[in-house]
């Protein structure tokens, strides 16, 4: 027997018109491997989509995708990621499911506040999927401290937890947005079907926890995945055999994305006239047609401004010597001379989380949700929302209303 692992394919999450052809072609072509490989079902695991309604050339493109598999009778179980997720809307996962080429995960309290995900039997293989969806706000790492564990532990058979957040003991044992330790994992399934990471992991025996796996993502579109793709990081899915007694193999099956290129640039104790040069001719020489570049420069300038290296001529130079799309990864570099206020990270959500851990300190509030760790997440949860743009078929007044409602509800207010 076998299935199909996916998480963290942010569909919709390009903006350049190049790469949103590759990312429509890299899930084109995993459904067509699940296909060809016989796979009896498809998890998949948190993030699917950039957003929780994407815009309808991503819901056009997703569509013909999974009404593959339904012809293809492969079943899709699926749980949010924080991304797919919003308290107070429908994602476009609830239309997939409506359509039935979907079955999301659920849950139930229970009269003790014990939370038990509802167990879904795979009517062909008789696997048993449970698990809990991703949430915006970390709220979903509540839910562990809740699960009852007597009964999921208990119950015989094949058994999957599907899940969409870090394992702390994977990522250097950081329990920030979406983190918790393994041993909140309920104990006794033989495979822990993850979501959040975006690299490849199979990981085994941690707090007597076997198989808890990470697919990574298809492509995505951070500066730090791309770059990660650069530097030769394999991308894909993972498809697992397995037998009633447990899994067989772990495969990492990598879909072709596109060709990358790095161009990486060293300022430290420098000065900015020095690095231009070295940017010119590294740009002049990088092989660039056809090929995603990730131009990154870092580091501290002992001399000059930050703004004196003109990025912004070498993106075009390079799109000139045609790449299909430049990401420029300028947030580590500095000047010694010139002190700018501000944070350092390899994503945009880095940076965001770092300066608000920052700030946080100077608020002074009797609420425990606005203060400390909550209140960073909190922040940074209300500004990613305002990042999203208005869907094409969404009326303004009726976006307005959303994320009117959606700030409202995240903040825990009536």
């Amino acid at each position: 027997m076998r299935f199909a692992h996916f998480a963290d394919a942010h569909l919709g999450f390009q903006k350049d018109r190049s790469l949103q052809k590759v990312e429509e072609r890299a899930f084109e072509r995993a459904v067509g491997e699940c296909i060809s490989r016989n796979v009896d079902f498809v998890l998949m695991c948190g993030d699917m989509f950039h957003t929780n309604i994407p815009e309808m050339r991503v819901q056009k493109a997703a569509m013909e995708q999974f009404r593959r598999m339904h012809d293809a009778s492969i079943p899709v179980y699926a749980v949010y990621g924080s991304h797919d997720f919003s308290p107070v809307s429908n994602s476009f996962i609830d239309l997939l499911v409506s359509a039935n080429f979907m079955r999301k995960m659920g849950a139930s309290v229970g009269d003790d506040n014990k939370v038990l995900p509802e167990f879904t039997v795979d009517e062909k293989t008789g696997a048993k999927l449970a698990g809990l969806s991703g949430q915006k706000v970390g709220r979903d790492a509540e839910y562990y401290d809740l699960l009852d564990m007597d009964k999921l532990e208990s119950e015989p058979g094949f058994k999957i937890f599907m899940f969409h957040g870090a394992v702390k003991e994977l990522v250097g044992g950081h329990e920030g947005e979406g983190g918790f330790s393994a041993s909140r994992l309920p104990g006794g399934f033989d495979y822990y079907a993850g979501g959040h990471i975006h690299a490849f992991a199979d990981h085994r025996s941690i707090e007597g926890r076997d198989h808890i796996v990470y697919p990574g993502t298809l492509l995505a579109g951070y500066h730090s995945d791309m770059e990660e793709s650069a530097r030769g990081r394999r991308r894909g899915f993972v498809v697992v055999d397995f037998e009633d007694d447990g899994v067989k193999g772990v495969e990492l099956v990598v879909v072709p994305g596109c060709a990358y290129d790095l161009v990486e640039v060293d300022a430290d104790g420098r000065s900015s006239e020095a690095v231009s040069r070295e940017v010119s001719e590294k740009v002049d020489a990088a092989r660039a047609a056809d090929r995603a570049v990730v131009l990154r420069v870092g580091g501290e300038l002992s001399a000059g401004r930050v703004t004196d290296i003109d990025l912004g001529a070498a993106r075009k130079t390079l799109l000139q010597n045609g790449a299909l799309a430049v990401m420029v990864h300028r947030r580590s570099l500095s000047s010694a001379e010139y002190k700018i206020r501000g944070e350092h990270g390899d994503t945009p959500d880095e940076i965001m989380q770092n300066t608000f851990q920052d700030n946080i300190g100077q608020v002074r509030l009797k609420r425990d949700n606005l203060t400390g760790e909550r209140g960073v997440a909190l922040a940074q949860s209300l500004f990613s929302s305002m990042r999203n743009p208005r869907p094409d078929n969404e009326k303004k007044a009726d976006y307005e209303y959303r994320m009117r409602t959606d700030a409202v509800a995240k903040m825990g207010l009536e």
